[in-house]
């Protein structure tokens, strides 16, 4: 290869191999070679290497302009040469190469230097980008290919290829390969140039069509035409397909079931794709189009009641195997949440469970089977319900119970039950038995009594004992021969149990017979008391009433307290003879003379007793000032004393100056004893002490008068002047009078200075003060006085009276000088005058006397003056004034006597002149730059710049010091920028002491005109709407107005005839034109547009276009009628998925649609491809997979039309709707379903429940049959309807039945401005029931204590609710006030009624201020603003409250200045004044926002483990490293300095390391931006040392046989920082003992065990180790004790019982006394199920802090939670009852358990836990009832259990004897 000159330099000429680095190819291929290429640019590189067939090869860079792109290219002729002087020039001539090699590798080379790759490339992962370095290295190789080809040196591609790739990579990449066989990261270089031309064969790096083209220019002196290369350049052309991906979920136990609702993440691995998905009905999701690679697919929620079973995420390689589709799986397990019971029962008693039937369950869709027998109580329990696939079932009984056969009614042979884990399945299958003796038993209503329990005796030996079912009977079958007998052992409440058995005779004629033999018994109801408790004098009730009820004869003891309404009632009373004894009565309540009253209560009795009481008698003391008897006085002390009692007590008034007891009837003595200052007790033993008789029932008030402390001030002044004087001397003596009776005889007050003000306020001296006589005597004067007649004066004060007493001093030869201002004539202090003495008669010069400053009287005074003549100068006015005279020649004569002489000077306030530049359109814009001269009237010039101003930023001029009476004369010599100069000069007279205001205007220059266009045809287009606001977000209204939409409507702008608007006047600057409605037929194209009105104010023409769009009409029919179907469910997307709005986006919710009563959809104002799905049919339809998504194409002005079949299935759809409403459906509302036999219909004992659509679907039914829906219970808030429906079923048809609910009561407030009548939302109101009780919405569901807000409506609707309500507004809106007497209104609601209150509040006019976060919009409180009018008054410094308002209803009309003074922490201070306008009757708004200030976040971390570092101090600086502040990391490394910076740049250095770490010296720049947190990590190594410590043994241990001071394995221990508290790490003792920690930095550690070796106390020993130096090594020793195990349980309950009663056990001792901590604590109690029922348990209490739960076990199931998260500190009562529970009929609870998990040594009940039972009627007497508990906890995997039992004796004491015959 040729050496090529290069320009400037002197290097010797070498051969180039050009590599272009810098050009960048199109991803598309070029539209034809270009006929020329131009050199743009050439560089070139002294790295070369050699090789044996090229020979020196020296690099180079060039690049081409071809077809207008830069492209890299490569050398031809490896003789030629090329260089930087060819520049410009140009080749042509373009030749095809096309050998497949040269094609492939340049495209090879293209693709990875550029980036373009095909989807082959991206999916199989050669899609690597390669770095400039690499880039190189590649060129060369592909250099040297070219050269080869062209020298014709190509006899074995692979092999040029792979030989070229060995001297590059030896030369370039520094490698030292051998042989092309050489392997290479595992790879030789024959394979890996094998590989790459056999992916260029496939296409895998796109096509590259290459041309050679020939020099065309001049050539250069350096290198001559005929010396230049020729250049080998490519075109390199990549499509790119679409591709479609497919995410399935399935059920891991049933495969073929498909799951909707799976929410995956689908992403692209190089990251540029990421969506979240939701498979469909169909179970899957179809995301196209996707570009190729590879895509991660991973699982974020499963289905609803599933489990994710693998979450991945799986990836997926696009394109795959299968080419441009690809589908992943994921199967997801179901929760199984619910319960399965199939029981057989008797059919004649459904109670009663058979055991030995054998039923056989299969899956229907899926191969579940199984086999299995019902056990004791009929129940199958070993059906494996937590396994089994979810799906559709059969369970046929295939063998009946022995003495039982299969019924005759296949329906209760076989059933049909679908199991989907989350809904409960029950089934009952019946057999039918020969002959049935029933009993019926009544109440005294004649209606069926159930809960009654008889015994059954046949020929007088017990059979059975049953309880009455819900209809009142009892059956027995299998009946044989016999007398039969009903004896009732309990009866339900209210009622008494029966005296008499019930008989009947059964022969065998009957048995032969068979059917039902039915007898019949009716019960009387218990009797009622009820007691009454009123006041005897008023009759009012009185609750809180102890009684004491006593049966005399039955046993019955009970007490009780009467209620609000005085009464309490007891109810189904064992019929007796009861005594009732008054035991304890509220105060001020007595018990009665009698209080015992006997009463008889009979069978049916509802009887009343009354007792009556008298109160106590009431006594008030008040205590009041003598002088204003309406002052009350607190805190006085009264001693209360019997006169004809023992009675004593000491009483004080509260802050109303009263004080109010009850006591005993009888006369008292009261006596004042104390009394609070500034009062004092009387001296008479009459003022102090009254006396007062009490009778029953007596309300009296005695009053108590005091006098104050008398108060003295003595007063010093001048007696020339008048003025007070300061230094006088006094002494104040008292002498008592008697009139106070605590006042000692004499007191000396001592000696006083008369202050400043020339006062002496003796009564604040700190000492008491009496009635009495004063002397206050004048002991020495001031400094400059002399003493004046009286010296001393005395002065006699009484109780609250406050006196002055003024004494005068005469001054010695002063002279007074009194400064006034001359306007006002006001005193005028602080102007500074000097007083120079010139000698006996005149002279020059003179000494000065000194200097003094007027008062705040405005005088000054000199005294001690000698006679003479003195000048009075003043030397500095007040501020603001100047001076008029300035000095004054005064003489004190010298004729033996004093003189005072007054002088009297005054000074003239100066004056200030305001301009004001605002713009004419919009007064509140004000205008910063408009320049104006400023002369007096004579002409002469203001200021300092030859009388030029300009105005400030906030459109001013201000000047001050203008002498008053002066004329001023303005004229504006410069407008700003875009506006009209005002050439009118205005003139105004300065005026002294005040502010004179001028305003200029100037009008706006700019002008806006907005066009609307057609797209298309480019007509006009009216009607389009828009908002047009400037930069910062302002309103632009009518004549450009600002921030006033009024002038518009509603702010909006719309085009007219001509499709314009125009819009003048308008200041310079950024508008922003957005289109808020497109014409109709219309769609807009781009939303909003940028527009600038210059400096100058020119016209700005903006032309908007918009599309017309076209509409799509769906149809959706009955693919056998052809009748239209309303209700089905479609989605609309685009083709890329996106969901369509229909118009203006407000009827579609996520793409979805629902089809009219005409069954269409119509969706106008769209355009493009269209995919249309049914994703949901009506009850009763399928939905067509074949058609199911449609695509269709919507043109501008295009109408499509696309229809949906369905076909109709045999289905019953019972729909639920409100009454009242459009056919608004009920959601909750469950309903009965039988046939006309009365047996349930499908698989949920014909019980089911309407959907969110108010509907039931019920599919499969056979046709023919009579189906009947009866409503059993409804949602909460309406009335039940109780009337069935029937309708028989007819084949292919969907067939409804409707139903109505009636709604409840509702109320509706609506709140209102009183002004405009316009409704206010956001105001509070609490709502309560008339008995004080909070109204909660939706049954208590929403509301908190009663309180609701106003919606957007101004509107509050609450339903479900009836009764007398109050309603009270409690907060209202920002700027308005409750109207007063108006914020409480009563209302009735009835139900089915609705009720509506209106309420009114005033708006507030004046100013309001609001201050917000200018990013979040965030209210910001605490603000500090300070409000003027434009004329300068100051209306004072407001702060924003809580919600960042401010408001000053009391601002009169006109403009203000608002400037913020103080901003809230955390942000920056924004002063630039704000200006706004008050008018009449309004409420002006300002809002005004600031910006957050920056924060910095440190972490300190140790370089070797990464953790923070507690301790380490930092400094920061500002960009000039100036300290800003000291901070120190927390115990995790931190510092948070929040909110506290300006953005910019600071430093940051490291003050102080931690103890055992290295400081780092060096600084760190920090950059910080507005209203962000840099975050800066800093590492800092450590110097450390070891802690090591010994375990040992305390003692033998019994247990594990180690003996004392056996090292102990196991032990953990848990190492914390001493500083900080922090937790460096846990380390474990082995098998030597030893427990050693890993390097810890220097400094001081606290050890603690944690974790105590097996059978082995934990020890509570902290241990301290302190490391001082590096590799210190601390070793310590700790001992452990020997575990002792033990639990403890007591239980204990009555020693006798009655059978019926309810009885109570208690649960004590229940305790961990082992010295351990225990697992899996428990205690458990075994319900003796044999004779009692549950009723309920209280929890108790226990010592240690705990969350635990409870559970219970029931004769048909295992455990499940009866409650959990409960507190061990709180005692809960559980209801036990099988109501609560919702167990099945016959299934009652066996076992409960409490589980506390793990509980530390120690561990005890505190209050007893208490189990309460009801005892079964038929349990014989003498049984003994055993109950039996027990406790346990586990130790290393072993129990450690207590146990304790408790027995109870059954005794009848009263037994009916049976007759030996029957009738």
């Amino acid at each position: 290869m040729k050496k090529i000159h290069l320009q400037l330099s002197r290097m010797m000429s070498i051969l180039l191999a050009i590599i272009c680095l810098l050009g960048v190819l199109p991803a598309t291929a070029f539209a034809a070679a270009s006929d020329t290429i131009k050199l743009e640019d050439c560089g070139y590189s002294d790295v070369h290497y050699e090789t044996p067939e090229l020979g020196e090869c020296y690099l180079h860079q060039m690049r081409f302009e071809r077809n207008g792109k830069s492209t890299i290219g490569f050398c031809s002729n490896h003789e030629k040469g090329i260089g930087w002087s060819l520049i410009g020039h140009t080749w042509n001539n373009p030749q095809p190469v096309n050998d497949p090699t040269i094609k492939t590798m340049m495209a090879y080379y293209y693709s990875h230097s550029t980036g373009v790759f095909t989807d082959q490339a991206h999916s199989m992962g050669l899609d690597t980008l390669w770095d400039s370095n690499y880039t190189w290295t590649m060129s060369a190789w592909v250099q040297a290919i070219i050269w080869r080809y062209v020298w014709n040196q190509f006899p074995d591609p692979v092999t040029v290829c792979a030989e070229e790739l060995m001297h590059v990579y030896n030369n370039l990449e520094h490698k030292n390969l051998t042989s092309i066989d050489d392997l290479l990261d595992g790879q030789s270089l024959r394979d890996r140039a094998q590989y790459i031309l056999d992916l260029g064969a496939q296409g895998v790096w796109g096509d590259c069509d290459v041309y050679e083209y020939s020099y065309a220019g001049p050539g250069s002196s350096v290198h001559p035409a005929n010396d230049v290369q020729a250049i080998m350049i490519g075109e390199l052309s990549v499509t790119h397909d679409q591709y479609t991906l497919t995410v399935k979920k399935v059920d891991a136990t049933n495969p073929s079931k498909l799951l909707a609702g799976a929410r995956f993440l689908v992403q692209n691995a190089n990251g540029s794709y990421s969506k979240e998905i939701v498979t469909g009905k169909n179970g899957s999701y179809s995301l196209f189009p996707l570009d190729a690679g590879t895509y991660s697919v991973t699982e974020l929620e499963a289905p609803e009641g599933y489990e994710i079973d693998n979450a991945g995420p799986e990836y997926v390689v696009l394109p795959g195997t299968g080419g441009k589709e690809a589908t992943v799986t994921f199967t997801d397990t179901p929760i199984v949440s619910a319960e399965g019971n199939i029981r057989k029962v008797d059919g004649d008693n459904p109670t009663r469970g058979l055991a030995g039937a054998v039923i056989k369950i299969e899956g229907v869709d899926n191969p579940f089977t199984g086999t299995y027998t019902t056990v004791e109580g009929g129940a199958l329990i070993d059906v494996p319900w937590d396994t089994m696939p979810i799906g559709s079932y059969t369970a046929t009984e295939v063998t009946p119970p022995e003495g039982y056969s299969l019924s005759s009614d296949p329906n209760k042979v076989k059933q049909s039950f679908y199991w989907d884990g989350k809904a409960d399945v029950s089934l009952v299958f019946e057999n039918d038995a020969k002959v049935i003796l029933q009993l019926v038993k009544l109440d005294d209503s004649d209606r069926p009594l159930p809960g009654a329990v008889f015994n059954v005796l046949k020929d007088g030996q017990l059979i059975c004992s049953e309880e009455t079912d819900s209809s009142g009977t009892i059956t027995v079958p299998n009946v044989t021969e016999g007398m039969y007998a009903f004896v009732e052992v309990y009866a339900p409440a209210p009622y008494a149990t029966l005296q008499e058995p019930v008989l009947a005779h059964v022969d065998q004629e009957t048995v032969n017979g068979g059917g039902v033999i039915t007898v019949t018994a009716a019960d009387r109801k218990l009797p009622n008391l009820t007691i009454l408790k009123r006041d005897k004098q008023t009759g009012d009730v009185i609750p809180d009433t102890v009684f004491e009820v006593k049966g005399i004869h039955r046993g019955f003891h009970e007490d009780v307290t009467t209620g609000a309404n005085g009464k309490v009632t007891l109810t189904g009373l064992p019929v007796d003879s009861y005594e009732v004894t008054e035991k304890s009565v509220p105060d001020p309540y007595v018990i009665g003379d009698e209080p015992t009253q006997t009463i008889w209560l009979g069978p049916g009795d509802d009887k009343q007793l009354a007792f009556d009481n008298l109160k106590q008698p009431e006594l008030t003391i008040a205590k009041v000032d003598a002088v204003d008897t309406n002052t009350p006085i607190p805190g006085t002390v009264f001693s209360i004393e019997g006169v004809d009692n023992d009675y004593h007590h000491d009483v004080t008034t509260g802050e109303d100056g009263l004080v109010t007891l009850r006591l005993a009837p009888g006369t008292y003595n009261i006596t004042e004893k104390a009394v609070p200052a500034p009062y004092y007790l009387p001296d008479k033993d009459a003022d102090r002490m009254q006396t007062i008789s009490l009778n029953a029932g007596d309300v009296k008030t005695i009053t108590f008068k005091n006098h104050k402390q008398p108060q003295l001030t003595i007063y010093k002044e001048d007696s020339v002047a008048g003025a007070p004087v300061e230094g006088a001397k006094f002494h104040v003596t008292y002498t008592s009078n008697g009139e106070a009776s605590d006042a000692p005889a004499t007191i000396d007050f001592g000696f006083f200075i008369t202050d400043a003000k020339g006062e002496i306020k003796v009564h604040e001296s700190g000492k008491r003060m009496y009635p009495g006589e004063y002397t206050i005597t004048e002991v020495e004067p001031a400094p400059g006085y002399q003493m004046r007649e009286p010296s001393t004066q005395k002065v006699i004060l009484h109780g609250s009276e406050s006196k002055t007493v003024t004494f005068q001093n005469v001054p010695l030869n002063a002279i007074i000088v009194e400064k006034y201002d001359s306007v006002t004539h006001e005193a005028l202090p602080g102007a500074t005058f000097q007083l120079r003495f010139l000698g006996g008669t005149s002279g020059t010069g003179g000494t000065a006397i000194g200097q003094k400053v007027t008062g705040k009287n405005g005088t000054a005074i000199w005294t001690g003056l000698t006679a003479g003549t003195y000048i009075l100068e003043e030397v500095d006015p007040a501020d603001g004034y100047s001076i008029i005279q300035s000095s004054e020649t005064v003489f004190l004569a010298e004729s033996g006597e004093q003189s005072v002489i007054t002088v009297r000077f005054e000074n003239s306030p100066d004056g200030l002149l305001l301009i004001r530049k605002v713009c004419s359109v919009n007064p509140s814009v004000t205008l910063q730059d408009a320049e104006f001269k400023i002369t007096y009237a004579d002409g002469s010039l203001i200021g300092d710049s030859n009388g030029i101003y300009r105005t400030d930023e906030n459109g001013e001029i201000r000047i001050e010091g203008l002498k008053p009476g002066k004329s001023v004369v303005v004229t504006e010599t410069r407008a700003p920028d875009g506006f009209i100069l005002d050439t009118q000069s205005q003139t105004v007279q300065i005026k002294e002491g005040r502010t004179v205001s001028l305003t200029f205007k100037n009008q706006p220059k700019g002008e806006l005109i907005i066009q609307k266009r057609d797209s298309a045809t480019g007509k006009p287009l009216p009607g389009a709407e828009f908002r047009v606001a400037t930069a910062a977000g302002c309103e632009v209204g009518l004549d450009g107005v600002i921030g006033d939409s009024t002038l518009t409507q509603n702010g909006i702008f719309t085009t007219d005839a001509n499709g314009e608007i125009r819009i003048t006047n308008l200041i310079p600057g950024a508008y922003v034109i957005t289109e808020i409605k497109a014409p109709d037929g219309y769609v807009m194209d781009t939303p909003s547009t940028n527009v600038v009105i210059g400096p100058k104010g020119d016209t700005q023409t903006v032309v908007i276009k918009n599309s017309k769009a076209g509409s799509l009409v769906i149809l959706k029919k009955d693919s056998l009628t052809g009748k239209p179907l309303e209700g089905v469910t479609m989605k609309v997307t685009t083709s890329t998925g996106e969901y369509v709005p229909d118009e203006t986006g407000k009827i579609s919710s996520n793409g979805l649609y629902y089809t009219d009563k005409d069954g269409k959809i119509t969706i106008n104002g769209v355009v493009g491809t269209l995919v249309v799905t049914e994703t949901k049919s009506i009850p009763g339809y399928t939905i067509d997979p074949a058609t199911q998504t449609q695509t269709v194409v919507v043109n501008p002005n295009d109408t499509q039309s696309l229809t949906f079949y369905n076909k109709p299935s045999t289905t019953l759809v019972i729909q639920k709707f409100i009454e009242g409403t459009d056919n608004e459906p009920l959601e909750g509302v469950h309903f009965l379903v039988t046939d006309s036999s009365g047996a349930v219909v499908g698989n949920s004992n014909g019980e089911y429940v309407t959907d969110e659509a108010g509907r039931i679907v019920i599919e499969g039914l056979e046709p023919g049959m009579t189906v009947t829906a009866r409503e059993t219970k409804t949602v909460e808030g309406y009335v039940l309807e109780g009337t069935p429906k029937s309708i028989k079923i007819k084949e292919g048809e969907v067939q409804n039945l409707t139903f109505y609910n009636r709604k409840a009561g509702s109320i509706v407030i609506v709140k209102k401005d009183s002004v405009t009548g316009e409704r206010l939302s956001g105001v509070e109101f609490q709502i309560t029931y008339a008995g004080g009780g909070f109204v909660d919405d939706a049954n208590g569901h929403l509301s908190s204590k009663g309180l609701y807000t106003t919606d957007a409506n101004g509107e509050i609707r609450i339903s479900g609710i009836t009764g007398t309500l109050v309603v009270k507004e409690v907060k209202p809106l920002d700027g308005y006030v409750i109207e007063p007497g108006e914020e409480s209104q009563t209302v009735e609601v009835n139900a089915a009624d609705t009720q509506t209150l209106t309420f009114y509040n005033t708006p507030v006019m004046g100013l309001q201020i609001i201050k917000s976060d200018e990013d979040t919009g965030d209210r910001i409180p605490g603000v500090q603003f300070e409000v003027r009018k434009m004329n300068g008054e100051n209306l004072g410094t407001f702060t924003t409250d809580r919600n960042g308002i401010i408001t000053i209803p009391d601002a009169e009309s006109g403009w203000y200045t608002v400037t913020e003074l103080k901003a809230a922490k955390g942000y920056a201070l924004d002063a630039n004044p704000q200006q706004i306008e008050v008018r009449d009757g309004e409420m002006a708004t300002l809002e005004i926002t600031n910006t957050r200030m920056c924060s910095i976040m440190i972490h300190k971390v140790d370089a070797a483990t990464g953790k923070g570092i507690y301790g380490v101090k930092f400094v920061l600086y500002d960009a000039g490293k100036n300290p800003i502040g000291e901070y120190t990391t927390d115990q995790d490394g931190y510092i948070w300095i929040r909110d506290e910076l300006e953005s910019g740049k600071y430093f940051l250095r490291e003050l102080e390391a931690a103890d055992g770490y290295i400081r780092d010296e060096q600084y760190k720049t920090i950059y910080v931006e507005r209203g962000k947190c840099t975050q800066i990590e800093w590492e800092n190594s450590a110097v450390t040392g070891q802690i090591q410590i010994r375990k040992y043994a305390q003692e033998d241990n019994p247990v594990t046989g180690q003996l004392a001071g056996a090292e102990l394995e196991g032990a953990v221990f848990e190492i914390t920082q001493a500083r900080s508290g922090k937790v460096v790490g846990y380390i474990v003792s082995d098998k030597h003992g030893v427990a050693a920690s890993g390097p810890l930095p220097l400094g001081r550690y606290f050890v603690k065990e944690v974790s105590a070796p097996a059978y082995y106390q934990l020890s509570g020993e902290k241990m301290e180790a302190e490391i001082e130096y590096p590799n210190q090594i601390i070793k310590l020793s700790a001992y452990n004790k020997p575990a002792n195990l033990g639990v403890t349980i007591k239980k204990s309950g009555n020693r006798e019982v009655q059978p019926g009663q309810s009885m109570s056990y208690d649960f004590t001792g229940i305790a961990n006394t082992s010295n351990v901590a225990l697992n899996n604590f428990y205690w458990h109690d075994r319900i003796p199920t044999d004779a009692v029922r549950a009723i309920s348990i209280t929890t108790g209490t226990y010592n240690q802090r705990l969350y635990y739960k409870v559970t219970f076990k029931t004769n048909l199931s295992d455990y499940r939670t009866l409650a959990s998260n409960l507190l061990t500190s709180n005692n809960y009562s559980l209801s036990l009852n099988a109501d609560t529970l919702r167990l099945v009929q016959g299934e009652y609870v066996t076992d409960v358990r409490f589980e506390f998990g793990t509980v530390a040594s120690g561990f005890a009940s505190s209050v007893k836990p208490t189990m309460r039972v009801q005892v079964l009627g038929t349990v014989a007497n003498g049984y003994q009832i055993v109950n039996r508990a027990d406790v346990g906890g586990k130790y290393l995997n072993e129990w450690q259990s207590a146990k304790s039992s408790w027995v109870t004796v059954v005794r009848r004491f009263q037994n009916t004897s049976l007759p030996k015959t029957g009738y």
